[in-house]
């Protein structure tokens, strides 16, 4: 043992001298938790103490968990924000730890952990004996779920930031509830009787969308933070941004294990939405270092999933970051800026479709291209006798440059400069436009890597040969990394060209290339409005008769609980609490011979 740690162990023990004698018993009663002193430690006391403690997180930081996770802070940093209370394990570790187990599991066997987006209890419990996850969407809290004053709408990022985290806590709270019921029904079954009864594992690690983060860099720690104390084990943060507790979206309580953050504006929406706008590549990194040194305060195992959906996206709020540039698009021709000839149209009292038709005609008369593109096309035009030879040349000496260097580069090829602008058609909210495309996404990906734990693209369709080249490509710098892919149903998929064996084999195809984790994001709310569709059209036409064979003989047949929903909802299990704390009277049971359920 290190004399440091010898040290901090000495100035527990001596600190446990000055509590009162319950208290040391109750200490040693846990012996892994130290007391709290009653009087100042001492400096030497409090210095090895720390030391002991950056120690303990340096070994923290060097778990093979995170192998392959970059910190661009020490493990002092950390250690000196935790204050003096000890960092207790928190619910959203074992859970984390669990989902990094399954996702390493499936990774090793080539195949996908996939699941629905659960709404409600309900949807978790029947997900349960099938799926390894439960899947958190930020769309259905925005859309279908309580926000903070109840009001829905669309994916637009505009609720509020515990919106998320609290649908998480409900979700594991149900999970917590039928987790105790089916334990105290499996330890007051006989031995036989426990034999022949189904193990069900409901504490599924719960991943939830993390969104933009709601804000600063501050308000992405918050967020994590309420994701962890909200038992998750992952979150997505995304650079439109969303993040698992695992890994993370948007909220907190003690259940889950994973987020993912988007790396969209703060004013996000739904990846399959128009309008995106992306924040620079390096401020999402900066959100995905702020949302690890979060969880590293809380000594958090919870996994980041770093979003893009830089595939799709058309707008960038700033031109700040290098890596986009060769991304963005300006008009090679100079003209009045279109924020302005839109200003003035709308100062001189024209209607909305006239604005509208002044916008076309500038646009019209302004194609918009990359920069490399207005290159391209000067050495087309140019006296240049190899042309071809000359945008090689170009383009090799150009990548990975800022514009700036671009500029130079193209000059020195073609001997004079090559205008072009990205200022000009900038939208009035002062947004770029950007080409967004698979290239793109990689361009992002490969600088969100070192600080994310799993990898999601966000597509426009659902496409195989697209997935394989991106997973490829982030593979060839990150060897085993891990992804995510959304089999989304905003895709219309039987109009993709699929066939019967091509659907039922997506997903085990995606699994073969790194996509670890597969979701129907909207899945629950999906399966709501077609169950109660149905059943509405034939109740208003069948009375009972349509309850009675949509519903209650096929949960019979099927084998769903629900079918004795007091049960389900542990009345049985609250119902055996009460009558053991009132010495076992069964006058007012809940579940006694009078209970309907006694029919089925």
């Amino acid at each position: 043992m290190s004399s440091v740690l010898r040290s901090a162990r000495s100035s527990l023990r001596n600190s446990a001298r000055f509590l009162p004698a319950g208290s040391r018993a109750m200490s040693a009663i846990n012996l892994s938790i130290p007391p709290l002193p009653l009087s100042p430690p001492t400096p030497l006391e409090e210095n090895a103490a720390f030391d002991a403690r950056v120690a303990e997180m340096e070994a923290f930081f060097s778990s093979p968990r995170f192998a392959s996770l970059k910190r661009p802070y020490s493990a002092a940093s950390v250690a000196s924000k935790q204050g003096s209370l000890p960092v207790l394990p928190l619910p959203s570790t074992l859970l984390a730890d669990k989902l990094y187990a399954l996702f390493d599991k499936a990774a090793n066997e080539g195949r996908p952990i996939h699941t629905m987006g659960a709404i409600d209890p309900v949807q978790m419990t029947q997900m349960a004996p099938h799926q390894e996850v439960v899947y958190v969407s930020g769309w259905a809290c925005s859309s279908v779920l309580t926000t903070g004053n109840n009001e829905v709408g669309p994916d637009l990022g505009d609720y509020p930031y515990t919106t998320v985290p609290n649908q998480v806590h409900r979700i594991f709270r149900a999970q917590q509830l039928h987790d105790k019921k089916h334990y105290d029904e499996r330890m007051f079954a006989s031995p036989e009787v426990r034999a022949k009864m189904p193990f069900i594992d409901y504490l599924r690690p719960i991943i939830a969308d993390a969104d933009m983060g709601h804000g600063g860099l501050s308000a992405v720690m918050k967020l994590v933070k309420l994701f962890a104390e909200s038992v998750r084990a992952w979150v997505r943060p995304q650079s439109t941004w969303k993040t698992s507790s695992s890994v993370a979206k948007r909220q907190v309580h003690p259940s889950h294990a994973y987020i993912h953050p988007s790396h969209q504006i703060l004013r996000t929406q739904c990846g399959h939405l128009a309008g995106k706008v992306l924040v620079p590549a390096s401020a999402h990194v900066s959100r995905l270092i702020a949302a690890r040194f979060q969880l590293d305060l809380l000594k958090s195992t919870m996994l980041l999933i770093a979003r893009t959906d830089a595939e799709s996206a058309k707008l960038l709020s700033s031109t700040v970051d290098v890596l986009d540039h060769e991304f963005i698009r300006g008009v090679s021709v100079p003209d009045r800026a279109l924020a302005e000839v839109i200003a003035a149209a709308e100062a001189s009292g024209r209607s909305g479709q006239e604005i509208d038709r002044t916008e076309a005609e500038w646009l019209a008369r302004n194609p918009m291209c990359t920069f490399n593109e207005a290159v391209e096309k000067a050495i087309q035009r140019s006296s240049i006798k190899n042309k071809e030879d000359a945008l090689k040349e170009y383009l090799a000496a150009a990548e990975g440059k800022s514009n700036n260097e671009a500029r130079d580069i193209a000059k020195d090829i073609l001997g004079e400069n090559v205008f072009w602008d990205w200022d000009l058609p900038k939208t009035r909210e002062g947004y770029y436009h950007y080409t967004g495309g698979v290239e793109a996404a990689i361009k992002r990906e490969l600088a969100f890597a070192p600080y994310a734990d799993l990898i999601w693209l966000e597509t426009k369709l659902p496409d195989l040969k697209q997935a394989r080249y991106f997973s490829r490509k982030i593979r060839e710098k990150y060897p085993g990394k891990w992804f995510v892919y959304n089999l989304s149903p905003s895709f219309n998929w039987s109009a993709q060209g699929f066939s019967d064996t091509d659907l039922k084999n997506f997903i085990w195809d995606l699994g073969k290339e790194g996509f670890v984790l597969q979701l129907i994001s909207l899945a629950g709310l999906h399966l709501n409005a077609v169950t109660a569709a149905e059943l509405a059209a034939r109740y208003k036409t069948d009375g009972m008769l349509a309850y009675v064979e949509l519903i209650q003989r096929k949960e019979k047949e099927i084998g769903c609980d629900v079918l004795t929903h007091q049960k389900w909802s542990g009345a049985n299990y609250i119902d055996r609490i009460l009558t053991t704390v009132s010495a076992g009277s069964s006058s007012t049971s809940a579940i006694g011979k009078d209970s309907t359920e006694h029919s089925f």
